[in-house]
Formats: C-alpha cells, sequence, structure tokens
C-alpha cells in the first residue's frame, strides 16, 4: 500500500518551521489588544526584573521564568507588550522540533510529520504564539522536556538522566505543573526502566534527587518564606489544590465531582477542535488495539496524570454559595492545552489510519480512476490536507480583539494628554494598561449604581472611560456623569466597540 512518503526530513522539517512561522506572524500582526493577565500579571514582573528589582518581581504570585525572558528581551524592542508577544511567537515557532523528534522516536516520520503539522494549525495553540501569555513559553519547554526525557529512558545513559530535573524545572518555573515531568520520570525508572545492576538503578536516581534538589529547592525555600508553607504555588496550597480546605459541608460530595468533571470535559472539547477529537479517536483505537508501545504508555501516563490534575483544579476552583449554586471561576481552555500536546501523536495516526482505509477502498476501483497507485496515493493526499486545512485555518487565522481597539487608542490618547501623571476610573482596565496610568475599577456587574455613582462624583479620578452601551444600559448614570465630567474623546468603528472618555471638570 502507498504511504505518506518521508524521503527528505529536512525538507519536511522546513515545511513545519516555515507554516509555524507565517501563521505566527500573520497573527502576531493581528493580535490587536493584550490580555488582561499580560497586562497586569507578566508584565509588572517584566518590569520589575528589567528594573534590577529581583526581590520585588519574585513576590509576585506568577512563576518567573516568562516574565524574565520578556524583561531580557525588553531592552532591544519599544515596549514591554512586543517583548512579550515576541516571547511567545519565537518559542511557539520553534516548538515544532521537540514535537516532531519526540514523536519520530516514539512513532515514526509520517505520524511525526503529521501530528506536528496539526499542532502547528491549531487554532489555541496559534492564538497563544501571538499573545502576551505563558502558554507558548511552557508548551515549549514541555515539549523539550517529553522528548528529552524519553531519549533518555531509552537510551539509559547514567549521566543523561542528571539533565531531565533541568527541564523539568525550566519548565515548572513558568507552570507549576511542569513538575509532572519528574514526578512521571522518577516513576518509569523506579518501576518501569530496567537498567543492567541493581545498583545502576538507585545510582541514577540518587542522582536525580540530588540534581531535583539543586534546582529546586532555591525556589521552593522561596515560596516558603513567603507563604509559610510548603507548596508548589503561591497561588495554591497543596491541601487547597486537592481540595481539601474550605469545604462545603452542605454541598454533596458527588455533586461537587460531578460537576467537576462536566466542567473539564466540557473545556476539553471546546477548544480540541471537533476533527481532532474525531481523529484522535480512531488513532487511540489503532494504538489501543495494537497493545500500545512503550513510548505510546509514557504519552499515556502524562495525559492521565494532566487530567486528574485538572480535575482537581477545577474542584477547587469551583464555588458553592450557601444556596447551592454553583459558580465556576478562574479556569479556561489555557488550562488543557498540555493534553493537547500529549494527544497530539494519535490525532496524526487518525490521519493516517484514515488515508490507510480510503486508499484501500480506491484500490478496487483502480480502473475507474485511470491513475496509478503512487499518483492515486499522491491525489488522496493532496485531498485530505485541503480538507483538514480549509476546515481548521479559517479558525485558525481569525484576528483576536479587534472590536476592542477603540481601548487601546483611548489608553494611548490619555497617556499623550496627562504624560501618564493622571488617575482614571473605567470599566475597562487595558485603557489604564495603555494609558500608563494608576486607576480604580468600575464593576457594573457586581457594584451597586449607587456605589459608581459615588465614585463618579466623589471620586478623584481626572478621568472616566466607559463602554458606550454601559450608557444605553445605564441611563441614569448620565445623570452623574455629566455633573463631574465632560466628553472629551469617543472612538468607534465598524466592528468595534464604542469607548467614551470623558475628562473631569475643574
Amino acid at each position: 500500500m502507498a504511504q505518506l512518503e518521508i524521503k527528505n526530513e529536512k525538507i519536511n522539517l522546513a515545511i513545519l518551521f516555515l507554516l509555524s512561522v507565517t501563521l505566527s506572524l500573520y497573527l502576531f500582526f493581528r493580535t490587536y489588544v493584550i490580555s488582561l493577565d499580560g497586562a497586569f500579571q507578566y508584565i509588572p514582573i517584566a518590569k520589575d526584573f528589567a528594573s534590577g528589582l529581583f526581590g520585588k518581581a519574585l513576590t509576585h504570585t506568577q512563576q518567573p521564568l516568562y516574565s524574565f525572558l520578556i524583561a531580557m528581551i525588553s531592552p532591544w524592542v519599544s515596549d514591554y507588550e512586543l517583548a512579550g508577544k515576541w516571547v511567545s511567537t519565537f518559542l511557539g515557532i520553534f516548538m515544532i522540533f521537540p514535537v516532531y523528534f519526540l514523536g519520530k522516536r516514539i512513532f515514526d516520520e509520517r505520524i511525526a510529520f503529521l501530528s506536528t503539522l496539526l499542532l502547528v494549525i491549531h487554532p489555541f495553540i496559534r492564538r497563544v504564539s501571538a499573545e502576551v501569555l505563558k502558554e507558548s513559553t511552557y508548551l515549549f519547554f514541555l515539549a523539550i522536556a517529553l522528548w528529552f526525557t524519553w531519549r533518555t529512558i531509552e537510551r539509559g545513559k547514567k549521566f543523561s538522566f542528571l539533565f531531565i530535573p533541568l527541564f523539568s524545572t525550566l519548565a515548572y518555573l513558568v507552570r507549576p505543573d511542569g513538575i509532572e515531568v519528574l514526578f512521571i520520570t522518577f516513576f518509569y525508572v523506579l518501576f518501569i526502566k530496567k537498567f543492567n545492576g541493581f545498583g545502576n538503578k538507585w545510582r541514577i536516581v540518587l542522582l536525580m534527587i540530588l540534581s531535583s534538589l539543586l534546582l529546586f529547592l532555591p525556589y521552593l525555600i522561596h515560596i516558603r518564606g513567603s507563604t509559610g508553607m510548603w507548596t508548589l504555588s503561591k497561588v495554591k496550597t497543596v491541601g487547597g489544590f486537592l481540595g481539601l480546605q474550605g469545604i462545603d459541608l452542605n454541598v454533596p460530595f458527588i455533586d461537587k465531582i460531578l460537576f467537576s468533571l462536566k466542567r473539564l470535559n466540557l473545556e476539553i472539547l471546546f477548544n480540541y477542535h471537533p476533527l481532532y477529537l474525531f481523529l484522535f479517536a480512531i488513532g487511540f483505537i489503532k494504538g489501543a488495539s495494537s497493545h500500545f508501545k512503550q513510548g505510546e504508555k509514557y504519552l499515556l501516563s502524562f495525559l492521565i496524570v494532566h487530567y486528574i490534575v485538572l480535575f482537581f483544579l477545577v474542584f477547587n476552583i469551583t464555588d458553592w454559595s450557601d444556596k447551592g449554586e454553583i459558580q465556576f471561576i478562574g479556569f479556561s481552555g489555557r488550562h488543557v492545552l498540555p493534553l493537547l500536546l500529549f494527544s497530539i501523536y494519535w490525532v496524526g495516526e487518525g490521519v493516517l489510519v484514515v488515508y490507510q482505509w480510503i486508499f484501500k477502498q480506491l484500490e478496487s476501483h483502480h480502473k475507474l480512476f485511470g491513475l496509478e497507485a503512487t499518483k492515486r496515493s499522491q491525489l488522496l493526499w493532496v485531498i485530505l490536507f485541503i480538507i483538514i486545512l480549509g476546515t481548521i485555518l479559517p479558525k485558525t487565522l481569525k484576528s483576536h480583539r479587534y472590536e476592542r481597539l477603540p481601548e487601546k487608542w483611548a489608553g494611548v490618547w490619555i497617556k499623550d494628554q496627562s504624560g501618564g501623571g493622571a488617575t482614571l476610573l473605567t470599566t475597562l482596565p487595558r485603557v489604564a494598561f495603555y494609558a500608563g496610568v494608576k486607576y480604580e475599577l468600575i464593576d457594573f456587574k457586581n457594584d451597586s449604581l449607587d456605589q459608581i455613582k459615588i465614585s463618579i462624583l466623589k471620586g478623584k479620578a481626572f478621568y472616566l472611560v466607559i463602554r458606550g452601551k454601559d450608557l444605553f444600559i445605564y441611563p441614569e448614570l448620565s445623570e452623574s456623569i455629566n455633573k463631574s465630567f465632560i466628553e472629551a474623546v469617543r472612538y468607534e468603528e465598524k466592528g468595534m466597540d464604542k469607548v467614551i472618555v470623558y475628562k473631569r471638570v475643574r
């Protein structure tokens, strides 16, 4: 049977690289406004690092490595937003190499190529590679850690095991779940990997323990000094992560479990893309029917462990009111992206299985098509690639936050007018970021109208910035605004939100 031929690996890697560069740069310039996390979490830490305030930078709750990389390149670009986007873009592009070589080592060149291609064009993967967000950086270091760890486990060279904690640490310093690499590696070394001589195994374990302590312990001690407890992150304690703190005994435990499973699975379904799920199911069944190779079991262990981690995360951040109503906060599709990385090779195998099935059906009708086997194979691959790209790319190429451009324009206008020395009252935090000013947030959803009116009338803010639709929804605010402010400028374009900037009456 004709197959997808990998005649020149360098050419195929070049195709993947050029496609990754093209999509990343396209979305780099089509992501118009910074994310809130980027503006108010990662960039403030980067500014502290760039100013030499390392102690202050490490007091923030976020893991530091992504912000540190932003600080490193910030002197070479015009602003921190651009620096954050370049870090994400660069590492998002080069992520293809560890992904490809891991797939080649566990499966073969065909599945490695198909899987990497599918990862390159995935809408969510490409989106985070153009954002001031840490996910692209995390996936890059995670992919390197996965590839290097499996390569080391296969070869069994003692010296290489010394460096596994290094790559796990790099991933961990971007996101706490990067430590999963280390835990799973210890499991493989202790219970699965066979070594020549009983003593070799324990020498390797000792090497990894010493290397892990050397690399992880300084930051863990820092967290211990900041929080007063041993934990992996400043955001969550171990007990809080496992959902063991603040348990509401009035809420049935089974309800919390079922809701957490439902919410997690819905997030996975929403972010994977239906075509990927379909192909994953086919490829996974194919692997299971062949009893999974050792490398597949290695990937499967990460898939299972991270799913359990995500379950506990959802379980812990679900807020249950006294009335038993569920409020779900703080979890997004970015949390499930590692699952895509672990499972993408079965998606690639699913493409190969579909191709083989269709080609087999065409073999019995080869006279009808009048083509020899090689040309039929090539034509079928062209058709499959067209279908896949035509299905995925429209969502991948969608511009991001175009409708929020007026927030950026309003912030830049205020900065030009005030030089960054004014104060701001707003419903739109991004305006304050682009203005470079201190701000007080108005929350129409949670604050009462009386509270908002008091903030408008008696607040010390020099500027007020709101959406135009806020006045339509809450017309009674107009009187309070007009008593203290006059309209300075408004921004509205087709397909964008209307943003109004008011200036306080002297």
